[in-house]
């Protein structure tokens, strides 16, 4: 009688800790749901009335004097380092959401990378880093060049961020048996963590160990794989490198699919959407 009291003992404290382990499950599948809708709700306020600031910005009239011209600088360089920390909320907001969609166009790489250096420009210019960027791609691909972007755009801004000043990131593109792979190289140190996906995991530690949103890199790593590809970096010899392989499809490239109408994505004007 002993141990079957007993047996009914731990079954009963068994059933109870599933009990709490579902309610427990229940509660933090709740908590995601309304931190997804959050996100979601931040970014699409913040989105509006930051896309118009910044189309009246270079509108702007600039009176003579070193003084005028530096505090236009600060006002934009404030409001296009917002747009880019609002976009990341977008986009970080869509992928909690699964709303995700990838469209495909044709363009050509290096004017994306064109794009980003000009929207980073004063940080550029602040830690007076010299981009080089090197190019063996001769025609257009067919991807996501608004994903493509924000991946470029993030691992950049990273470089900037953490790279030294006066230092220099050499960025590569190349194509390889329907592989797109871009490369970022800065001058500074590896990332302070234990474990490399540490550092594309959101609200995780940053590149100097200390806790942050990491809401960048962690875009970097979903977009890749949203786009059949994936990321990586290395570190070596005082530099660190981030590499992007992404996935294309060259029979794509001389489709008669696409039609004339031109894919509006900043100043790109020959990427023509599929």
């Amino acid at each position: 009688m002993k141990d079957i009291s007993n047996k009914e003992s731990v079954q009963d404290e068994l059933a109870f800790l599933s009990k709490k382990i579902l309610e427990l499950n229940k509660k933090l599948i709740e908590s995601e749901k309304a931190k997804s809708r959050f996100l979601s709700l931040v970014a699409n306020e913040l989105n509006n009335p930051m896309t118009v600031l910044l189309g009246m910005i270079p509108h702007l009239k600039i009176e003579e004097g070193e003084q005028n011209k530096k505090i236009f600088d600060l006002v934009h360089y404030e409001a296009l380092n917002l747009d880019f920390r609002i976009q990341n909320l977008v986009m970080a907001a869509e992928i909690e959401s699964g709303t995700v969609d990838i469209t495909y166009a044709l363009f050509q790489p290096k004017e994306i990378i064109d794009e980003v250096c000009e929207s980073l420009k004063y940080v550029i210019k602040e830690k007076n880093i010299q981009i080089n960027v090197t190019s063996t791609i001769k025609q257009k691909v067919v991807s996501d060049p608004k994903k493509i972007y924000m991946i470029v755009k993030n691992l950049i801004a990273n470089g900037c961020q953490y790279g030294i000043e006066n230092g220099v990131i050499d960025i590569t593109l190349d194509t390889n048996n329907s592989v797109l792979r871009i490369a970022v190289k800065n001058q500074g140190q590896g990332p302070k963590v234990d474990y490399k996906p540490e550092v594309f995991t959101r609200f995780a530690k940053d590149m100097k160990g200390e806790h942050g949103l990491g809401i960048g890199l962690s875009i970097v790593r979903e977009l890749c794989e949203r786009l059949g590809g994936g990321v990586d970096y290395v570190v070596e010899d005082g530099f660190v490198t981030f590499v992007v392989t992404l996935l294309f499809d060259e029979s794509m490239i001389d489709s008669q699919a696409y039609g004339s109408n031109e894919f509006l994505f900043e100043s790109f004007d020959n990427v023509m959407e599929l």
